[in-house]
């Protein structure tokens, strides 16, 4: 299996290295996923074939020594190697706080507490963190999938010894395996929330145990006596399957995106589904599981468990070097260095820590590397007796740990992209304090069916109507509107651009969320119609987190009520990007009370006007997004 296991990693790593190149590679891990659950369950059950009942301790022991040096080793160099960079940062004058280095840092004392407690899936869970989407890449993101892994080894075998011990057939057992793989993949697709963020159910075990269930289900039904009987007869069979669902398999990486809601409706499943089929047609034809296994997919397969354990730190923090964090648009150097680094880094994981580890176990691995770092006195008379390695390497594994601690202790509360929404909306909050602009009528008395104007909940004199009445003086047309008749209605994008907004256009109302969705945007701009709080020119900065469904749109435009609408074109990585750009300028054509602030092609012009996560704008960005909308009111007023 190691050329599978190959395979797997290769996918993983492709997809974070370079995700539009592969965009469903991310899969490998349901590969790894099956693979686990029928390597593991073969192993337990063959010890039961041996002996009797599988030995627990000694089960755990070997997972413990294949799992936990190489995996202390990748979080204490990470955090260290984020750690000193701030450092070294703080020194040049950039404090860390206000580094991409000091966004690294922030949680990583939980996520190394996770790390070590096999939780990292459940701890991401918990704290609302996106898998997708994060504010700024976390540095031990991928350890998600290992806790699934650790979880499934500290539990499975229990379940496994219970089959043995009541006596269940290899055919029940693998029924119930099946069973219970159906259960997950259902909680998965069932529990998927509305807002299409796929964390919960990506990263939780209940919902992601599938594959691990499906490769069980494998090995019982391999372990049948009958099975094994009429293998020769079942060998063309399954090699038509394992074509199949290698093809299958192939297709999946090439094209299943990650964020479509059938990816976790069936995809991951079919994805599980065919990993099996593979694997059944290796076992039934050794010979093909030889050709698969040649020398360099053998190596890497070998290597793969650290392959996957450093390619992502490193990703992260060669792109934070060079790319300003930007981990879902890696430069090419930035993926050569990854690539390289995470090969040597591998290599030197297995065969002075994984390999010694495994066949000696600790102590003993222990002892040996001792005595291999304590090189032979030389042998000069009078020479001095050259100080031990042992004692460098004992200083350099300290100085790591400390720095590491360092980092976690000294770690900023929040990134700097939280700063900038938390300081947005108490721009946004500040703004509500601002009347509108007064009507240019020479009475405030309201008038039958006229709307008032008024900034979240603050009530103002009425605006005339939409056809001012005889003798009303006409309203001059600014070369900019004024900010009081402006309402923004947006999602994260714009509260973090909230302070260059209030900057370009004084007395502003900005109505914004983080994560709001395109028919939540026009359900709070009909509810401020409703109440009066809609001002004259409307901003509508939504897509970023959904489509936008042309029949909402439509209703947006009803909401408005003949007032000039701004529409920004959304900007981002998803799947759902390109529809969602192309209906706002759908309703931007040929409607002149639509106006089009074209976001998407600033950043087209210059993508380093955002920050890590590639969608919210940085310091640089919130202006050029403020300066857009400005342009784009300024014609909005002109077509008025």
């Amino acid at each position: 299996m190691d050329g599978l296991r190959a395979l797997a990693v290769i996918m993983v790593v492709a997809f974070h290295l370079a995700p539009s190149a592969l965009p469903g590679g991310f899969v490998g891990v349901d590969m790894f996923f099956v693979l686990s659950g029928f390597l593991i369950t073969t192993i337990l059950l063959r010890e039961h074939a041996r002996g009797g009942r599988p030995s627990l301790r000694r089960f755990w022991v070997h997972r413990a020594r294949r799992l936990l040096p190489a995996l202390g080793i990748t979080v204490v160099a990470a955090v260290a190697a984020v750690s000193a960079a701030a450092w070294i940062g703080s020194l040049a004058g950039t404090p860390v706080e206000a580094s991409p280095w000091g966004d690294l840092l922030v949680g990583s004392g939980a996520q190394v507490v996770a790390a070590a407690t096999f939780t990292s899936n459940w701890a991401a869970i918990a704290t609302g963190q996106s898998y997708a989407a994060a504010a700024s890449p976390h540095l031990l993101e991928n350890l998600w999938s290992l806790a699934v892994e650790e979880q499934f080894y500290l539990l499975w075998p229990l379940a496994v010894v219970a089959v043995v011990a009541v006596g269940w057939t290899m055919r029940g057992a693998a029924r119930a395996a099946a069973l219970l793989a159906l259960g997950s993949a259902w909680a998965m697709a069932a529990l998927l929330p509305a807002d299409g963020d796929p964390t919960r159910v990506y990263m939780g075990t209940d919902t992601h145990a599938f594959g691990l269930m499906i490769g069980a289900a494998l090995a019982f039904w391999w372990a049948r006596p009958a099975t094994r009987a009429s293998l020769a007869a079942r060998r063309p069979r399954a090699i038509s399957v394992g074509f199949v669902s290698a093809a299958a398999l192939v297709a999946i990486a090439a094209f299943l995106p990650w964020d479509s809601a059938w990816t976790y409706r069936g995809g991951l499943l079919l994805a599980s589904v065919a990993a099996a089929g593979v694997i059944h047609m290796l076992v039934a034809v050794p010979a093909l599981g030889e050709v698969l296994d040649a020398r360099p997919l053998r190596w890497l397969g070998d290597r793969s468990y650290g392959i996957y354990l450093w390619h992502w730190p490193l990703l992260v923090i060669v792109v934070t070097a060079l790319d300003g964090g930007r981990v879902r648009d890696a430069s090419g150097l930035a993926v050569a260095i990854t690539a390289a680094a995470t090969l040597a880094a591998a290599a030197a994981s297995y065969r002075w820590v994984e390999a010694p580890v495994r066949r000696l176990g600790f102590r003993r691995a222990a002892r040996m590397s001792v005595r291999l770092l304590a090189p032979r006195p030389t042998q000069s008379p009078g020479s001095r007796v050259r100080r031990r390695p042992v004692v460098l390497v004992t200083a350099v594994a300290a100085a790591l740990t400390a720095t590491a601690i360092a980092g976690i202790v000294h770690a900023p509360a929040q990134t700097a992209l939280e700063a900038r929404l938390a300081e947005g909306a108490r721009v946004a909050a500040q703004a509500a304090s601002t009347p509108p602009a007064p009507a240019a009528t020479p009475s405030t008395v309201p008038t039958p069916g006229a709307r008032a104007s008024s900034v979240l909940g603050t009530v103002a004199p009425a605006l005339p109507a939409r056809v001012p009445p005889p003798g009303a003086l006409p309203k001059p047309i600014p070369e900019t509107p004024d900010g009081r008749d402006v309402t923004v209605v947006g999602d994260s994008v714009a509260l973090g651009s909230a302070p260059a907004l209030a900057k370009a256009l004084p007395g502003i109302a900005i109505d914004a969320e983080v994560g709001r969705q395109f028919q939540d945007g026009v359900d709070r701009v009909e509810s401020l119609a409703r109440q009066g709080r809609l001002r004259d020119y409307v901003v509508v900065a939504l897509g970023t987190n959904g489509a936008v469904p042309g029949d909402e749109v439509d209703r947006l435009l009803a909401a408005v009520d003949g007032r000039p609408v701004v529409m920004v074109t959304p900007f981002g990585d998803r799947s759902w990007m390109e529809g969602s750009q192309r209906a706002v300028r759908d309703a931007a054509h040929g409607n002149d009370a639509v106006l089009l602030a074209d976001w998407q092609r600033a950043v087209e012009r210059d993508p380093s006007v955002l920050g890590p996560d590639g969608i919210h704008p940085d310091e640089q960005g919130m202006t050029v997004f403020a300066r857009v909308v400005t342009d784009a009111l300024t014609r909005a007023s002109i077509v008025r």
